[in-house]
């Protein structure tokens, strides 16, 4: 019989043990998403749609078929369809259960960095990985239909690959390390920042010669850009842009940043903490004195556990100073109104509280019995971790019960979405226009037309003259509007505002929505 302090042992209990963690995480997922599916937002239904021209051998196009798509890169759709290729199946029935294996592999993956940056407190790790598991934002990106998760993986195993090249320092290892930075850029256009990681971590945490670092860091900026560099030759040769059409931002940077702190702030302590200013002042300051006269006399190993981290703290510097400064001048989606653009500096955040932590405890776990040092520190963490498990528990069965965004409760049975269902002769009668396409796609499977628009997507100025559309629009001679109460997109025209353009009589009034006659003027 193998002795349990032997290593191998110990490694396969924290394989077995980080095994059971991820099927947790598939089956958190598949739970909240078992009644309702994936949840869908307009970005969601442009992958769903992508994916299904994809399978029909339309190309990279989405609903509306206008144009081939250049916003998004291509990995995410193009797994969808591989996917639904080959067991013959939509997408969109599909998405929860990609999504949830990968959120899966997630914790595992980063249970593994745990346990490497923590070997000497394996318990410690342990907690570490049940972090990744209730993470607040990791969950909440992998039960909608978006590419977070899969680029977020790609992230964890850029981790592990660098870790393995730093160490090995052989070609085996750049390639992958190379790769996986590739795969990132494929998924989402913010892995760009990856490029610009990897280029650093070559630069500054190899101590090779001149000549092997230019050698080994041209092989790195080969492979990790040429896939991305043919994607963007050919988003440039359909649509003269490199990625899509994009608006200047509406926020400044104190903006940007106030938003950044306050979305990291809600991972870890709850909401109304961090909305009340002076009780979070008073929470951040004691933290702060805490950690600083724990850490009193032992900054040299902190020093050296925060070297072993030092790659996936400069990620998460990196990424973040690189979305701060593209938001300033591209309108995202708000930084704080939802997890999505942060999610993926959460274990890099994660890992260096963990390793101070680590550093705090280490003067007493010499002085004092191990097992009471480390019981103490399991249970000070299981304490911090109520918050992220009771809003991730709480949000499983919120999802199972309501569903999330296109894919809810409340869209699927929507009145206007039923009329449209039920009366599909509306659109050979006339060219529907909408405020929500993406909609009436996903839920009405109606291709339809967007109403005009105000102003650009997420920008504040007047982008157009809408007056000048009367007597041009609609250019058809029979069309109709179906408006949706509920969607709010604040850079479209109203019904008010288009009446003054166009003739607009309502035919019905539903609960939520209307659907109106429009002719010319």
């Amino acid at each position: 019989m193998m002795n349990p302090s032997d290593p191998m042992a110990l490694a396969t209990k924290q394989k077995l043990s980080l095994l059971l963690l991820a099927l947790v995480g598939v089956v958190f997922v598949l739970l909240s998403t078992s009644r309702y599916g994936a949840g869908l937002s307009p970005d969601s239904v442009g992958y769903i749609s992508i994916a299904r021209n994809l399978i029909a051998g339309a190309g990279f196009v989405r609903y509306d078929g206008n144009f081939p798509t250049v916003v998004w890169p291509p990995l995410y759709p193009a797994v969808l369809a591989l996917v639904g290729g080959i067991f013959r199946t939509d997408p969109l029935l599909i998405a929860n259960i990609l999504n949830a294996l990968v959120f899966g592999l997630i914790v595992y993956v980063g249970g593994l960095l745990t346990f490497k940056h923590l070997s000497s407190f394996p318990a410690f790790a342990l907690v570490g990985a049940f972090a990744i598991l209730f993470s607040i934002p990791l969950f909440s990106v992998s039960v909608m239909a978006w590419s977070e998760p899969l680029f977020i993986l790609f992230v964890l195993l850029s981790f592990i690959f660098a870790d393995s090249y730093l160490e090995k320092n052989d070609v085996t290892s750049l390639i992958l390390f190379s790769s996986s930075v590739a795969l990132s850029c494929l998924t989402r256009y913010l892995g760009v920042t990856l490029i610009l990681w990897g280029a650093l971590i070559i630069v500054i945490f190899r101590r090779d010669s001149l000549k092997k670092k230019i050698a080994t860091l041209s092989l790195f900026m080969l492979i990790s850009s040429i896939p991305l560099g043919i994607w963007l030759i050919r988003n440039y040769s359909v649509s003269h842009t490199l990625f899509g059409s994009r608006t200047s931002s509406p926020n400044t940077l104190f903006q940007i940043l106030s938003f950044v702190i306050s979305s990291l702030l809600r991972w870890y302590i709850p909401r109304k903490i961090v909305d009340h200013r002076s009780i979070l002042a008073f929470v951040i300051a004691g933290a702060v004195l805490f950690t600083g006269l724990s850490l009193k006399g032992s900054w040299q190993s902190v020093k050296i556990a925060l070297r072993q981290i030092s790659p996936a703290i400069l990620f998460a510097f990196v990424y973040t100073a690189c979305l701060v400064i593209t938001s300033t001048t591209t309108a995202y989606d708000r930084i704080n109104d939802s997890d999505r653009l942060l999610s993926p500096i959460f274990v890099s955040l994660t890992l260096l509280f963990l390793v101070l932590a680590q550093a705090m405890v280490e003067p007493y776990r010499k002085s004092f019995s191990k097992k009471i040092v480390n019981s103490f520190m399991i249970i000070v963490i299981a304490i911090l971790l109520a918050y992220p498990i009771g809003a991730v528990i709480l949000k499983v069965i919120d999802l199972n019960q309501m569903g999330q965004g296109y894919s809810s409760k409340a869209w699927k049975g929507s009145e206007t979405i039923q009329y449209l269902i039920q009366h599909q002769r509306v659109k050979p009668e006339c060219t529907v226009y909408t405020n929500g396409p993406d909609a009436a796609y996903i839920l009405a499977h109606l291709a339809v037309k967007k109403c005009p628009a105000r102003t650009e997507y997420n920008f504040p100025e007047v982008a157009n003259d809408f007056s000048r559309l009367s007597g041009s629009w609609p250019e058809e001679s029979n069309a109709c509007i179906v408006w949706f109460d509920k969607i709010d997109r604040k850079y479209l025209l109203t019904i008010d505002e288009l009446k003054a353009v166009a003739n607009i009589d309502q035919i019905v009034r539903l609960e939520d929505g209307a659907i109106y006659s429009v002719t010319r003027k």
